[in-house]
């Protein structure tokens, strides 16, 4: 037994010593290998990259394709002028600028990430970083690199500040990365073309005056600091825009985008005495797309909207809220596909006499005045409009709603009233030209009744004397949102909408 034991344990060890000697030829290194690494590409590609503020990273595959392992000697980056804007990662390895001795099974890879810190060069014109990570591996006289390119851009950043009688330019991008404020009594002008870009959970605060000079080939815009073709459509990036009591907005040719909230008109609760006039905002011919929330947010806010475009909003398009006055002339609601909200119970217009402050438990509520014409509102819902129960039964809503296109099951916008009042149902064939690339034209052969289906803009304008003026709304609507001429004879009918007889 003792001598059968003894041959076992010998068989054992045997077997270990064996087993530990065949070690798989994919961990054997080789000194000598035949094949140099490859890449999934061959240039880390950094667009636009704000200086003094790190970027996203990159990321790449690197291949061994030799059948035994590979030792790296060194992975590192070269440098510009003696610094490092590039740093990476290898493996889970980090350089910042060298990673020695990383091994490589055969016909494996691993994994790389780059990022960037490109120092302010205080220029207003982009400007290209470039340089190279290069590869050396043992047994290889030869070393391999990929490509890293960066366009720096100078800015001017601002955080948790106040501004005042200052104008933005346009010849560097505005960076947000907090609360910025334009104090009551002030005024922050933006020059056309300007870029201003949110970071994180950062708003523009007005309590004074914001004016945005837009144009139509020069619009001002508002959007997230993640610049990559990736986030280009992605909502709640930054805050967005906040019109504080008091304050007044006037806003012509801008896109706001990828906020958590587009534009919000007034604060919850009353007007305290230190602060006698209701937020205001006028704003024409602009684009709001992929919001959290609230295209534009009312609350006990007067608005008025002319030739805009509010697409892809989680909540509503456009909502009042604690009453207010709203007026909305051609505009285009509606939804481009390139988010999947669920939209369940939501409306693309929204409006209530109410709010309840979910803080105190206490709920607001205002007289709620809205007038609508010549819009269009589409959306997934089957009703795409909506009014909250009303808590002032003693004041009457003051609603004028006149040859609006939208998908709507409210009975006195269309039951017995459609000839006096106009309004339509949208189609069940209705789609626009390219919702994708947020071109929301009406397509003719998915509404044909759109064409010339809107009121006559002199009657319009005569139901509405208290207008801001009859010459100032007629400047607003003789051209539509791309600057098309819209027919303001009488008795001509306009179509529906921001644009004007955009036919495919």
């Amino acid at each position: 037994m003792n001598q059968f034991r003894r041959f076992f344990s010998l068989f054992i060890l045997a077997l270990c010593v064996f087993f530990y000697s065949c070690k798989p030829e994919k961990e054997t290194l080789d000194t000598s290998p035949s094949k140099e690494l490859t890449f999934s590409a061959d240039t880390f590609f950094f667009d636009t990259v704000f200086t003094d503020l790190k970027t996203v990273t990159l990321r790449l595959r690197v291949y061994n394709p030799n059948d035994k392992a590979v030792n790296i000697k060194s992975v590192y980056v070269n440098g510009v002028n003696g610094k490092y804007p590039f740093s990476f990662y290898i493996n889970g390895r980090f350089g910042p600028n060298r990673v020695n001795n990383v091994q490589l099974q055969g016909k494996d890879s691993a994994f790389v990430l780059m990022s960037a810190y490109i120092d302010s060069k205080d220029l207003n014109n982009p400007f290209i970083i470039q340089d190279s990570l290069m590869f050396d591996v043992e047994g290889r006289s030869n070393q391999t690199n990929v490509k890293i390119v960066a366009y720096g851009q100078d800015a001017l950043y601002l955080k948790n500040t106040d501004v005042c009688d200052t104008t933005w330019k346009n010849d560097r991008p505005i960076i947000l990365l907090g609360q910025v404020l334009v104090k009551k009594g002030c005024t922050l002008t933006l020059e056309k073309g300007t870029r201003v870009y949110g970071y994180n959970s950062a708003f523009l605060l007005v309590r004074g005056t914001l004016i945005t000079k837009g144009t139509l080939d020069e619009p001002i815009v508002f959007q997230g600091t993640r610049l990559e073709n990736f986030y280009s459509d992605v909502p709640g990036q930054w805050g967005g825009l906040l019109i504080l009591d008091g304050g007044k907005g006037i806003i012509d040719h801008t896109l706001l985008k990828n906020s958590y909230r587009g534009i919000q008109v007034g604060e919850v609760g009353y007007l305290p005495d230190s602060i006698p006039e209701n937020a205001t905002l006028k704003i024409t011919n602009s684009y709001i797309q992929n919001i959290v929330d609230y295209g534009i947010l009312g609350v006990k806010g007067i608005v008025t909207a002319v030739n805009n475009q509010i697409v892809d909003c989680g909540e509503s398009g456009f909502g009042g809220l604690q009453g207010g006055s709203y007026e909305l002339w051609h505009n285009t609601f509606g939804l481009s596909g390139n988010n999947n909200f669920r939209r369940d119970g939501k409306y693309q217009l929204a409006f209530s006499d109410n709010l309840p402050d979910s803080r105190t438990s206490t709920i607001y509520r205002g007289q709620l005045r809205v007038k609508a014409v010549n819009n269009l509102i589409s959306g997934t819902e089957k009703d795409e409009l909506a009014f909250g129960e009303r808590l002032l039964p003693e004041i009457q809503i003051d609603t004028f709603f006149y040859n609006n296109l939208m998908v709507s099951r409210q009975p006195e916008y269309f039951r017995n009233t459609n000839n006096k009042k106009g309004n339509q149902l949208l189609p069940d064939g209705f789609r626009f030209l390219s919702p994708f690339k947020y071109d929301m034209a009406p397509d003719t052969l998915g509404a044909p009744v759109l064409f010339g289906s809107g009121i006559p803009l002199d009657t319009a304008m005569a139901f509405f004397p208290d207008f801001v003026s009859t010459i100032e709304l007629r400047k607003f609507l003789s051209k539509d949102i791309l600057g098309k001429p819209r027919p303001l004879q009488a008795g001509v009918k306009p179509d529906p909408g921001a644009y004007n007889n955009r036919k495919k």
